[in-house]
């Protein structure tokens, strides 16, 4: 099942020809937009991975450019399982826990290494392509907080003009062949954006400092499980695939209530949006069917440090009071 059963479903429907290029972009267009909202919707069945990593402690870190949102993590060797948090519970009044076996969510950067050297950026691909692509790059100079350079790449190796200290996105013109990579002048690799996308993006982490070194050259420590749900790629090629199999024809449906709502057809569009969320709650389901899922009820750490409150009984005026006592109930 790939971009090509989905286009074959869909251009029915549409009444457009998947092999006329004009008709394709316009089918593609709306095929990224469907496959977007539905990787948005919900975790579909089989767009989760999990792969063992080594990370040190306090340190931010990029995940490989596969790893979209995360979804656990733990420790390989103990597991003992990690939190994930966005930024804000760091600035809060009781943030110790900010510090001890915790990610935090930064953001999501075109770089996998900052810019310690500003210099000019090289930009290099195994092999021309057959139409020279160009490389857009939009960071901050030395004279100026934010420009774009578009550089065509003629030969295997070329070089910007500007001496970018900082870069908020890298994209290239088209899908390409080849990856297309970016290094600093000292050819430390900066960034690479895959053959297969337009743009490069990487989950950005702050790992906490707690309870692993900075470094550890230990064959057994510093060795964490990430559950991640797979990044969602720029589908335009016949083979490429939906990050989940089997949701072809929701897909396509999804297509149908994009293309309906910009035709103005809102009762078509609500159709569509009906029918494809039915589907993919009963092709979760149907996923799950025999599946043994569990749930943890623990009891919060904050209960443990306070003392325990309830209520006693009315008072002389008949009202109620509480009494304190250490001590579970």
């Amino acid at each position: 099942m790939s971009v090509q059963n989905i286009l074959a479903l869909t251009s029915v429907k549409m009444g457009l020809n998947p092999s006329d290029a004009g008709q394709r972009n316009v089918l593609l267009r709306f095929l990224n937009e469907a496959a977007y909202e539905l990787y948005m919707q919900s975790d579909m069945a089989g767009s989760l991975m999990e792969q063992v990593f080594k990370i040190n402690g306090d340190q931010t870190i990029a995940l490989p450019n596969y790893v979209g949102e995360l979804r656990a993590v733990r420790e390989y060797n103990s597991m003992i399982p990690w939190s994930i948090n966005q930024l804000r519970p760091r600035y809060n009044q009781s943030n110790w826990t900010d510090f001890w076996r915790n990610f935090r969510l930064k953001n999501r950067a075109p770089l996998m290494a900052s810019i310690t050297n500003e210099s000019l950026i090289n930009i290099t691909v195994p092999s021309v392509e057959s139409t020279p692509i160009t490389v857009s790059i939009s960071g901050r100079t030395a004279i100026a907080n934010q420009i774009t350079e578009t550089v065509t790449v003629n030969a295997t190796s070329v070089s910007t003009t500007n001496q970018f200290l900082d870069v908020v996105a890298v994209s290239k013109s088209q899908i390409t062949n080849y990856d297309v990579t970016l290094a600093d002048v000292d050819n430390k690799l900066l960034t690479i954006i895959p053959n297969n996308e337009l743009q490069a993006w990487y989950q950005i982490v702050d790992v906490s400092t707690m309870p692993w070194l900075t470094s550890s050259s230990s064959t057994l420590d510093h060795y964490v499980e990430i559950l991640y749900k797979k990044a969602l790629p720029y589908l335009s090629d016949d083979g490429d695939e939906f990050p989940a199999q089997g949701y072809d024809p929701i897909v396509s449906n999804k297509m149908m209530q994009i293309w309906a709502t910009e035709e103005g057809k809102a009762d078509v569009a609500l159709a569509y949006d009906q029918l494809t969320s039915r589907s993919l709650a009963r092709k979760h389901e149907e996923a799950n069917r025999a599946t043994q899922d569990k749930i943890s009820l623990v009891v919060n750490t904050h209960d443990t440090l306070n003392p325990r409150i309830r209520p006693r009984r009315p008072g002389r005026y008949g009202g109620y009071g509480a009494t304190t006592r250490y001590g579970a109930f």
